[in-house]
């Protein structure tokens, strides 16, 4: 891998842990001041900015033309961050990217999503099924999923983004019949557990 390559892929890489940060806040924002890190609770973030204040500060301005966060100066000094529509539209894609690569040990339970979404929202239709698909969710039927790891997070997220609410219901089962088949789509063949226990 050539030198640049590698500096744009450290680049990427620190861009979408600020997002995926910024996406686990209360309110998806956070405050900074460079010299004494004011505002910065979260352990995550600080390491972030102390091992590289000008990545940082570059990712930051990055993120901003992107459109994927908004940046106001505050009048103690520090600086408000908070993410824009776009930017959690763009987290939550994140999300969904690392529930694909989710490797726990799995709780018996599977995780359903349901939908009957009309029409008039097919755009937020589509991008539901995609995401879906990014974490790579089990397809039972044309608008049911399965998958077998915690997932609640960003399903609501998704639907609370999208305005989704009414037509999308997320459940915990604890068995389906014919699942030796979808536990062997997730790899699950030889994790033995009895239903309903962790």
């Amino acid at each position: 891998m050539g030198r640049k390559k590698q500096i744009n892929l450290e680049k990427q890489s620190l861009m979408e842990k600020i997002l995926l940060y910024l996406g686990g806040c209360a309110d998806a924002s956070f405050s900074y001041r460079f010299e004494k890190m004011f505002g910065i609770t979260g352990r995550d973030i600080r390491a972030l900015i102390k091992k590289d204040k000008k990545g940082f500060n570059q990712s930051i301005t990055d993120l901003k033309k992107l459109k994927f966060i908004e940046k106001k100066k505050r009048y103690d000094g520090s600086v408000l961050i908070s993410l824009t529509e776009k930017g959690k539209s763009r987290e939550l894609k994140l999300r969904f990217k690392k529930l694909g690569r989710k490797k726990d040990k799995w709780d018996g339970k599977w995780r359903m999503v349901a939908f009957d979404v009309p029409e008039e929202c097919k755009k937020a239709r589509n991008a539901l099924r995609y995401r879906l698909g990014l974490a790579g969710f089990f397809e039972l039927q044309k608008s049911l999923f399965l998958y077998p790891y915690d997932c609640e997070k960003e399903i609501i997220g998704f639907v609370k983004l999208f305005k989704l609410e009414k037509f999308v219901r997320f459940a915990l089962i604890d068995y389906i019949d014919n699942q030796e088949r979808i536990k062997s789509f997730f790899r699950l063949k030889n994790q033995v557990v009895q239903a309903g226990k962790k």
